[in-house]
């Protein structure tokens, strides 16, 4: 099945969205844990609200790029049309 660029250059960006989404809360899942431990002392609390945030956090941050890249394309799409004119 051949691909059209289209197709790959959507992919790649879908692909590449989640990545940087995993990275960004791998990150922020440590800085919360360590906070929640400084605070509470309990290394199980740390965990726990660690692990909601992430979840939370992880697709709202999906849903945010999402939201950026589609605005971007229709963006894109209208200043071509202008210079199209």
């Amino acid at each position: 099945m051949d691909m059209s660029n289209r197709g790959r250059i959507a992919k790649y960006l879908r692909i590449t969205r989640i990545k940087r989404a995993f990275t960004s809360r791998a990150i922020s899942v440590c800085v919360t844990f360590i906070i929640i431990y400084i605070v509470t002392g309990n290394i199980k609390t740390g965990v726990l609200i660690g692990s909601i945030d992430t979840v939370i956090k992880l697709c709202l941050y999906y849903w945010h790029e999402t939201f950026w890249e589609n605005k971007i394309t229709v963006d894109i799409k209208k200043i071509k049309l202008l210079k199209n004119e």
